[in-house]
């Protein structure tokens, strides 16, 4: 086994390990499981900084050693571009699921403290302002 196929196949580990802190942390969110969360979000920043430093490893290695790669190296090359977009597409997932609750949760916020269940918006001088409704009494629903 060459070198770049040793760091390759790390790289391919630690991807995979990316991946799967990944659904960790999407059954955290469909559970609401807070503690969950974050166990699976400190696993991600492990994972895809462990990730990071292999990544960084073969570059080094391939600067150094520029050429060709063999046939099997290739195929772990290929192997990783897949396990890549399959991070990426998991991620951007769970993005729109934390954005979506987050988007409930102001809106919840803001609905309880008299305004409407929009979030807040932006002004021109990038300060936020909640978007108010009339100024009805929650108990009065």
């Amino acid at each position: 086994m060459t070198i770049l196929q040793a760091l390759l196949d790390q790289e391919v580990d630690a991807l995979r390990a990316v991946l799967a802190t990944l659904k960790d942390e999407l059954a955290a969110l469909h559970e609401r499981a807070p503690e969950a969360l974050l166990a699976a979000s400190n696993a991600k920043a492990e994972a895809v900084a462990r990730a990071a430093r292999l990544e960084q490893q073969r570059r080094d290695y391939l600067e150094a050693n520029p050429g060709r790669p063999a046939v099997p190296e290739s195929r772990l090359l290929n192997e990783l571009k897949k396990l890549a977009a399959e991070c990426r597409q998991q991620n951007d997932a769970n993005g729109l699921l934390i954005r979506g609750q987050r988007r409930r949760v102001e809106g919840s916020l803001n609905l309880l403290r008299g305004g409407s269940a929009t979030p807040d918006t932006y002004g021109r001088d990038g300060e936020t302002r909640p978007v108010r409704g009339p100024k009805t009494p929650l108990a009065s629903y």
